[in-house]
């Protein structure tokens, strides 16, 4: 994190530098038949059936949980797709963890936000503002999510 220096007067401009904290492997289930929305898209049901997190941040061991992202097809023929994801495990230490993902992108690439709630030695990742990229194989059996902190101003 930094601020930058003004003249005559000006507020101090905050610049976060993101810290990576850990990077994540989650392992996908077969995913239920799009179901059409009202409002127009799909929404994709797919159950998460276990992966591993480490990094310098944060390591565990997901047991499962559930993406379920909203597809939306624009006039041009491409996608949005807004990213809901939800798993639970256990932290290294044995705390239970819980975590909610949400965010927008178009293609294989997104941007989300993680919400994680986990006590222990990590219980400090529920006051981090935690920003990933999450990215799906081609053959939609595989997610891999690389995290890092953003700090925000005091």
């Amino acid at each position: 994190m930094s601020v930058s220096p003004t003249s005559q007067g000006q507020a101090a401009i905050f610049i976060p530098t993101p810290n990576y904290l850990f990077s994540a492997s989650v392992n996908l289930g077969t995913p239920l038949a799009p179901i059409p929305l009202l409002e127009g898209g799909q929404r994709i049901v797919e159950p998460i059936t276990g992966g591993t997190i480490g990094g310098p941040g944060f390591q565990a061991t997901i047991e499962g949980g559930l993406a379920a992202p909203i597809v939306l097809n624009s006039g041009d023929g491409t996608k949005t797709q807004l990213a809901f994801i939800y798993a639970y495990g256990h932290a290294q230490d044995g705390s239970p963890f819980y975590l909610e993902e949400s965010g927008i992108g178009g293609g294989p690439a997104q941007t989300t936000r993680i919400i994680m709630n986990v006590g222990g030695k990590f219980q400090a990742l529920q006051k981090m503002y935690i920003l990933a990229q999450p990215k799906v194989n081609e053959a939609k059996t595989l997610a891999s999510v690389e995290c890092y902190s953003v700090p925000t101003p005091v």
